[in-house]
């Protein structure tokens, strides 16, 4: 059955052309436009001048992989996404991806036990693979951005973190290579990939400052140094029994060095840490960095991130600010009762005196 119908402001129009559906945009807001461009494709398709080649969802994910430069981490959690996808929608074409068969999608990958976060993983997957397709003219518009997705919970980030007493009695426990990349990590907030690949190069002591060039993002920056930093720094460069290597961190061979994991784990065991992680060395520093009031957007700066959205979940650790605040509306509050009280009494006449006769 022909008909228009509304996504946002934009009407479509829709209806079957040889047993197939067919979803077009009509590029207006006014109804009366539409059903003109209803009735104008439904001719020509009649006709034979509108049919347009279709593209099936496989050919959109393997467009999106052959123009798509990802890291390795990045093309590896996208090829789960994608055989995921391909095992529930692989038989769609662009144009049958929509509202009803995504709410599908949805239902089936919580049948399984998922959590909402990976389905929104998904999604965010194929909101990029219908990107590719709308820019080579595959697909006019995406299905992901027009989805009510306020039904899937946002995953909480985490937030973990320690204190300066407990990061002393971790690096204490620590075996001696891990001691300086721990008190790197809590210094300079740097990741982990960030910190094991650093490079001489990279490293300037006069300006006390590090240079990254690859970084998660992809996009270069500078590291500040603290004074604890570049005396971790130094230590590590001026010692007698360093190997020649380009890297900070390497073997006796010069390789650099691999992941610290395990050593990192006995390390916590000793001292009794649970439920932390080696990231949660760039969760610390960045803790400690806003309850000594630091402000967001340099911290924003210092991390990397690419928004000043996701430094925003340290915020809830300052708090003297609310302190001050709150103390300074107590105050005003005791102000205007004080303050109203005289004026109660000025507005109150004084009791006659009883002695006094009244006439």
């Amino acid at each position: 059955m022909a008909s228009v119908y509304k996504r946002g402001d934009t009407w479509w129009v829709r209806f079957r052309h040889e047993g197939k559906h067919v979803r077009r945009s009509a590029k207006t807001t006014k109804k009366s436009e539409a059903q003109l461009v209803l009735h104008r494709l439904m001719e020509e398709y009649r006709t034979g001048g509108g049919a347009v080649q279709r593209y099936r969802l496989t050919e959109a994910i393997d467009a999106f992989f052959e123009q798509s430069s990802l890291k390795d981490s990045t093309l590896h959690t996208y090829k789960y996404n994608a055989r995921v996808v391909l095992r529930l929608l692989a038989r769609l074409h662009l144009d049958e991806v929509n509202r009803r068969t995504l709410g599908e999608f949805i239902a089936a990958r919580k049948r399984t036990g998922v959590t909402d976060a990976t389905i929104r993983r998904d999604l965010s997957f194929l909101a990029s693979v219908f990107a590719v397709a709308i820019r080579r003219g595959w697909a006019e518009t995406s299905p992901i951005a027009v989805l009510n997705k306020r039904a899937l919970k946002e995953s909480r980030r985490r937030v973990r973190f320690i204190t300066r007493d407990e990061f002393a009695r971790l690096h204490d426990a620590a075996y001696d290579a891990l001691k300086p990349i721990l008190m790197l990590a809590v210094e300079t907030g740097m990741r982990k990939g960030e910190l094991l690949s650093l490079r001489l190069e990279q490293i300037d002591l006069r300006r006390r400052e590090v240079h990254l060039e690859v970084t998660k993002t992809g996009r270069p920056r500078r590291v500040p140094l603290s004074v604890t930093a570049v005396d971790t720094l130094r230590g590590l460069l001026e010692r007698c029994d360093r190997p020649t290597s380009p890297f900070l961190f390497s073997k006796t061979d010069g390789n650099r060095i691999g992941n610290p994991k395990k050593g990192f784990a006995s390390a916590c065991k000793r001292v009794g840490l649970t439920d932390f992680r080696y990231h949660d060395l760039r969760h610390t520093f960045a803790s400690w960095w806003i309850q000594e009031g630091g402000d967001l957007y340099h911290l924003s700066r210092i991390l990397g991130h690419t928004t000043i959205q996701m430094t925003t979940r340290y915020s809830h650790l300052r708090t003297e600010d609310l302190h001050e605040e709150m103390e300074r509306v107590a105050q005003k509050r005791s102000q205007d009762r004080a303050r109203n009280g005289a004026e109660e009494r000025q507005a109150t006449p004084a009791p006659a005196d009883p002695e006094q006769p009244t006439y």
